[in-house]
């Protein structure tokens, strides 16, 4: 990233602006944010999916059902046919998987169709309670958080994924962090000092429910 940047380790370099204050990204990066209620929410969700449909980016939105039409009517509002978007294939409304696999296999997916295609990056989007609506536990979805931050290298996917501080507890949101090497603070987005490796997240979480 750059702007306030992070810079990935994916082979795939070429940056894209992420549609709010002045920060650019790469496929690779994996972004966390944390709000409270629909306007923090839509804020950085909204712009992030406008302008990746703008520029022509597959944008892929995991979210409950009524989260993503709530999305479809602020695009609508800005101007953007998200009817049409999702009609073309480039807005997916995904619900979510009921397991890690199945979520890796998703991911794994998009990041084929991408090469397949020959595109820089697919923009990855992810509301943490999607995974209420799953058969996932919600230690479940933090362990695919850390097995996605192993693969984010590798995967032409550039994501944002946002936590509601209304709906998780504390220490939910502490684990949240551990799997993001990057958090939006305002209208930047910042390196955070409590990521730390998949592997030990992984194993701390090995025997949660």
């Amino acid at each position: 990233m750059s702007g306030s940047s992070t810079g990935s380790q994916s082979s795939v370099s070429h940056s894209v602006p992420l549609g709010f204050g002045d920060v650019t990204a790469t496929a690779g990066d994996h972004v966390a944010h944390f709000f409270r209620g629909d306007d923090q929410r839509f804020a950085v969700l909204g712009p992030y999916v406008e302008t990746g449909l703008r520029r022509g980016d597959r944008c892929v939105v995991i979210a409950q059902p009524a989260r993503g039409e709530a999305l479809c009517e602020w695009l609508d509002g800005q101007g953007v046919d998200a009817a049409a978007a999702r009609a073309e294939g480039r807005l997916l409304l995904e619900a979510g998987r009921d397991t890690e696999a199945d979520m890796k296999r998703l991911a794994e997916r998009l990041d084929t169709q991408a090469r397949a295609d020959d595109t820089s990056l697919v923009r990855w989007a992810g509301d943490g309670e999607w995974v209420l609506d799953r058969d996932l536990t919600v230690c479940e979805m933090l362990r695919w958080e850390a097995l996605y931050d192993r693969h984010a290298p590798d995967w032409r996917l550039l994501a944002l994924c946002q936590f509601n501080l209304s709906v998780f507890d504390s220490d939910v949101m502490m684990d949240a962090l551990r799997t993001h090497p990057y958090c939006v603070m305002g209208d930047v987005v910042v390196p955070n000092p409590f990521h730390e490796s998949p592997e030990s997240v992984r194993r701390d979480l090995a025997e949660c429910s």
